[in-house]
């Protein structure tokens, strides 16, 4: 193979490793999404983290505004829901 056709080779397996790799690391972590505001704070949890974890987590975001996280009864599932209150 030559210098080029090596380098054209490389290239894409840089970006298919990067890619792979970012697509581990964020099926790992749970998100705030875009739902959360001043009033609420909204998690995707796909790595069943403890309401306990995510209380605190949720707690310092809503001290941001001055504000205390307090859990919402949800139905369970991937997503948990804390309200922001004075």
């Amino acid at each position: 193979m030559t210098l080029i056709g090596n380098s054209l080779v490389r290239r894409p397996l840089r970006l298919g490793l990067a890619l792979l790799i970012g697509f581990q690391l964020s099926a790992c972590a749970t998100i705030y999404t875009d739902a959360s505001d001043a009033n609420k704070v909204t998690f995707l949890n796909s790595t069943n983290e403890s309401r306990a974890d995510l209380q605190s987590k949720a707690q310092a975001y809503c001290m941001q505004f001055g504000k205390k996280a307090v859990y919402r009864e949800t139905d369970g599932g991937v997503v948990t829901v804390f309200d922001c209150r004075p």
